[in-house]
């Protein structure tokens, strides 16, 4: 069967470009603080707000939370989406989003903070999962791939040959960001904590799918 053009992936990446570029400060390296407030994932101001449950997933704190979740989207939603098609790798990414939602609600109950959530991360979180569960050997280009770049842009400028690594290679790195940004922000990395919800929407996602997922 013939793979679906992946146009769910870049309507995503399209439109978190620009939300941060409208909400972004390049000298300050800062997204502006009514954007966040007002479209962050704030839990105790979801009866008020309640789009906050979608428009979260497209603001981003800062320049590196945003290129190191935009690329791996663009990794895992190229491969994936095309694995599953387009209407399933939409629920799938939104339902993993929603997914952070309860995990968000626990975090704020069991440290006593009040915080505000941003990002794609949870939904690629999910994403993540059923790509490494359906096509984790499937390679991908290694420029795409956070931290690994910074090795791989030098030795394709020098070589001029393109580098690919396995897509579990690229969501062990993807995971490694997180846990460095995770460190980085404390004590208010919550919202990193609450974003592994969305490996939650990609095990159910993963239940449902995988059986129809074409060969």
């Amino acid at each position: 069967m013939e793979e679906e053009w992946p146009v769910a992936t870049f309507i995503l990446i399209t439109i978190n470009l620009a939300v941060f570029l409208f909400s972004y400060n390049l000298l300050t390296n800062t997204v502006s603080e009514s954007v966040i407030y007002n479209f962050g994932l704030a839990p105790e101001q979801l009866y008020m707000r309640p789009y906050i449950l979608v428009t979260h997933m497209f603001v981003h704190a800062d320049l590196v939370h945003f290129i190191g979740n935009i690329l791996m989207l663009a990794v895992v939603g190229l491969v994936t989406e095309t694995k599953i098609g387009t209407s399933k790798f939409i629920l799938l990414y939104f339902f993993s989003g929603l997914c952070v939602v309860p995990f968000a609600f626990l975090m704020e109950y069991l440290i006593g903070t009040v915080f505000i959530g941003v990002g794609a991360s949870g939904a690629i979180f999910g994403v993540m999962f059923l790509s490494a569960a359906i096509a984790g050997g499937e390679e991908v280009p290694a420029i795409l791939i956070p931290i690994l770049n910074v090795i791989a842009i030098p030795y394709i400028l020098f070589s001029l040959k393109n580098i690919k690594v396995p897509l579990y290679i690229a969501i062990v790195f993807y995971f490694l960001l997180n846990l460095l940004m995770m460190f980085y922000n404390l004590p208010y990395s919550i919202s990193e904590v609450a974003h592994l919800g969305g490996i939650f929407g990609g095990i159910v996602g993963f239940s449902l799918i995988t059986e129809k997922v074409r060969q």
